[in-house]
Parts: structure tokens; C-alpha cells; sequence
């Protein structure tokens, strides 16, 4: 009688179509993960930089308009 390992019967044992549904499951998540990064690169980043200004900018542009 040949003893199997555990590993070895769960190859054996392995279902087709658990394995082609496992399949489609992973790559539906990998291709939500590429569709969320994407939607946040995408999207604007709205600063307020333009109204705030340094100490060394205003110094810079009070020299330039005496």
C-alpha cells in the first residue's frame, strides 16, 4: 500500500473547474487593484500653492518691485 502525503492528495484531488473559477477570481481582483490606482492617478489634486507664499518669495518680490 503506497501512503500519499497530504500534498499529494490534494493534487490528485484537484478540481478543474475550482481551479479556471480561481483563476478568474484572482485576475477580477488584480484588474480592480489596476482600475483603483489608476482612478487616483487620474484624478486632480487641487492645491491652494498659488495663494500661499514664503517669507523668501516675498522678499524677493518686494526687491524686485523698489
Amino acid at each position: 500500500m503506497k501512503k500519499n502525503s497530504t500534498y499529494g492528495l490534494l493534487i490528485q484531488s484537484e478540481e478543474k473547474n475550482k481551479n479556471a473559477m480561481e483563476i478568474a477570481v484572482y485576475g477580477l481582483v488584480g484588474l480592480s487593484c489596476l482600475i483603483s490606482i489608476w482612478q487616483f492617478a487620474e484624478q486632480p489634486n487641487v492645491l491652494p500653492l498659488d495663494s500661499i507664499k514664503t517669507v523668501g518669495v516675498q522678499r524677493v518680490q518686494g526687491h524686485i518691485a523698489s
